[in-house]
C-alpha cells in the first residue's frame, strides 16, 4: 500500500522560514536588489570556480579549453542574468498594483528568460561534450546548476510577493 505523504511540523517549520525572508524582502529597493545581485554573484561565482577546481579533474590538454568554454558559457549567462535584472527591476515598480496584463506580460518574459537559460545550458553542455568529453560537461552543468539555484534562492528571498 502506498502511503501519501503529509507535512509534518518540521515541513511547515521550513515552509515558514523560507516565507520568512519574502515578507521582509518587500522593503528591499532596486538598488537594494542590484547590491545584493552583485554581492551573490560574486560569492557564488567565488565558490563555484573553487569547487569546479576541486571537482573536476582536467589533464593539462583539457585545462585551457574548458576554461575558455566556462568563460563564453559565463559570458553568455551574463546577459540573461541582466535581462533578469532588469525584469526584476520592472517587476519592482509594480508589484504593489499589478494589473492582469502586467502580470501576464512579466511571467510570460520570465518564462521566455527561463527557457533562454535551458537552452543556454543545452549548448554548452553539447559544447563541452564533444570539445572535451560528457563526464566532465556533466560534472560541469551539475555544479554550475547548483550554485545558479544557490543564486535564485538568494534573490527569491528577498523579492515581495505581488499586491505586497
Amino acid at each position: 500500500m502506498i502511503r501519501p505523504r503529509r507535512f509534518g511540523l518540521l515541513s511547515l517549520s521550513l515552509a515558514a522560514a523560507l516565507a520568512c525572508p519574502v515578507l521582509v524582502g518587500a522593503q528591499e529597493t532596486a538598488k537594494q536588489l542590484e547590491e545584493t545581485l552583485t554581492v551573490v554573484r560574486g560569492d557564488i561565482t567565488a565558490r563555484r570556480d573553487a569547487a569546479m577546481q576541486a571537482i573536476i579533474q582536467l589533464d593539462a590538454k583539457q585545462a585551457k579549453p574548458f576554461a575558455a568554454i566556462k568563460a563564453e558559457y559565463d559570458a553568455e549567462l551574463k546577459k540573461l542574468s541582466e535581462a533578469r535584472l532588469a525584469l526584476l527591476k520592472e517587476y519592482l515598480a509594480v508589484h504593489k498594483e499589478l494589473t492582469a496584463a502586467k502580470a501576464t506580460d512579466l511571467a510570460t518574459r520570465t518564462i521566455a528568460l527561463d527557457d533562454q537559460r535551458n537552452a543556454l545550458r543545452k549548448t554548452y553542455f553539447e559544447r563541452m561534450s564533444k570539445e572535451l568529453s560528457p563526464v566532465i560537461a556533466v560534472q560541469f552543468m551539475q555544479l554550475q546548476r547548483q550554485f545558479e539555484t544557490m543564486a535564485d534562492l538568494k534573490v527569491a528571498t528577498i523579492m515581495p510577493v505581488a499586491g505586497y
